[in-house]
């Protein structure tokens, strides 16, 4: 019997890590509770390949590229596609990608979550595009980056979502090398989905001055407004940008953040399970921890009766209060 039990206990915490950070393939289509069907004649989650005339839409791949701890991380590593009507995705050499002018001023970028192959890491990214620019004028163009990183399904689920936590920091320096590659007066807005979020505040982290796996940047120009940055369902600890957190120097270049936390999530509510930190949570379950003199950056918002139980992206992007407050800080309107 107590044989059994152990086994038993064995199957469900390796259940439960399978599904750690996953993004359901169900979508949500209700009008009610929050959610929405459709906008201007396109349903939630639209993830037609059609930018905006004058937009620039791009992918950038880390999954061929070094990670983990020794490595020497060069960004020249990373493979650059831009989007060409007519053509699709056309590749392009990373100085080339860094060199070209803004298309309008305004950079977003787009960084998954867990267990997202190439195509579901593209089909996210365009969703994420089109919400980016629902109601944006057309006069304001965008140049709207998609980050796709290697957190695809693999054998072994359990070590598995530990490795893909440790290649975060990795792509942390990644996305931050890129960013230092941005005019200082180009406005940037970051928005990251679950495991996500462990990448954008790392690189936020570095670009504040902060040191990630024993790696720093280069002295740079720091961006003049700081950075606009969307965190959904974040699978990152809750003190994670606390002064004296693993990323405590995020703050420091954040010009405003939104974080849409669900206190219902199956999901994130064994997130300690991934970090094996007893008493840890998840920024994406309980909020996140903020000293004083940070609180006035950040607004939160407990999406639970709303998102549910599920932690999924398909839900997220269907709620049409979320979508319409992450809006406001990705376009850099007043917030």
């Amino acid at each position: 019997m107590n044989a059994y039990r152990l086994t038993s206990c064995r199957v469900r915490f390796c259940l439960l890590a399978l599904s750690m950070f996953l993004i359901p393939g169900t979508s949500l289509w209700a009008n009610s509770g929050g959610f929405r069907e459709s906008i201007d004649g396109y349903p939630c989650g639209y993830h037609c390949k059609e930018p905006r005339p004058g937009d620039e839409v791009f992918m950038v791949s880390s999954r061929c590229a070094p990670g983990g701890c020794g490595w020497q991380l060069s960004v020249e590593n990373l493979q650059v596609s831009q989007y060409v009507v007519g053509d699709g995705w056309v590749s392009m050499e990373w100085n080339d990608f860094v060199e070209m002018p803004s298309p309008g001023g305004l950079t977003s970028v787009y960084v998954h979550g867990n267990w997202m192959n190439t195509y579901w890491a593209e089909r996210r990214g365009w969703e994420m595009y089109h919400e980016l620019t629902r109601g944006l004028s057309m006069e304001q163009k965008v140049r709207h980056v998609i980050w796709s990183w290697p957190t695809q399904e693999e054998p072994h689920p359990l070590r598995t979502v530990r490795e893909h936590a440790v290649r975060a920091d990795a792509d942390a320096f990644y996305l931050a090398s890129y960013l230092m590659t941005l005019p200082p007066t180009e406005q940037v807005s970051l928005s990251a989905f679950s495991l996500g979020a462990r990448v954008v505040t790392g690189a936020c982290h570095l670009l504040g001055g902060g040191t990630l796996g024993g790696r720093v940047l280069p002295e740079h120009d720091p961006n003049e407004h700081g950075y606009r940055v969307v965190l959904l369902s974040a699978g990152v600890t809750y003190s994670s940008v606390y002064p004296t957190g693993r990323n405590g120097q995020a703050m420091e270049v954040i010009d405003r953040m939104y974080n849409a936390f669900n206190s219902a999530d199956k999901i994130l509510k064994h997130y300690r399970l991934a970090t094996q930190r007893k008493g840890d949570e998840a920024a994406g379950y309980i909020g996140l921890s903020l000293a004083s003199q940070q609180r006035q950056k950040v607004e939160q918002v407990n999406a639970a009766n709303i998102l549910g139980k599920e932690h999924s992206w398909d839900n997220i992007v269907c709620a049409f209060c979320l979508m319409e407050r992450a809006r406001d800080y990705l376009q850099w309107k007043e917030v």
